[in-house]
């Protein structure tokens, strides 16, 4: 039986990135989930791997980081040995 994506080492990694992203950014949990309308629960439940992020949510959170979220979906859909390019490109 396959893991849930969520378990995936990808998505693991994907939402490792956008923590890392957050933290760069110099802003809290609660200062990015009101940026967004959110409740801070939603962003830590997301960043302890205990929620999905869905795909509104994702793009939503990578645009709020400064990030591409197309750059971002690489973590995902490419082998780590054939990424070049750097999210926020």
């Amino acid at each position: 039986m396959s893991k849930k994506t969520i378990d995936r080492p990808e998505y693991r990694e994907l939402v490792g990135r956008l923590r890392t992203l957050r933290e760069e950014s110099g802003k809290s949990q609660t200062e990015l989930a009101r940026l967004l309308g959110w409740p801070q629960q939603r962003l830590s439940a997301i960043e302890a791997g205990a929620r999905r992020l869905d795909i509104i949510e994702f793009v939503e959170l990578a645009v709020a980081l400064g990030a591409c979220p197309s750059a971002l979906i690489r973590i995902v859909a490419v082998p780590t040995h054939q990424r070049g390019q750097s999210p926020t490109d």
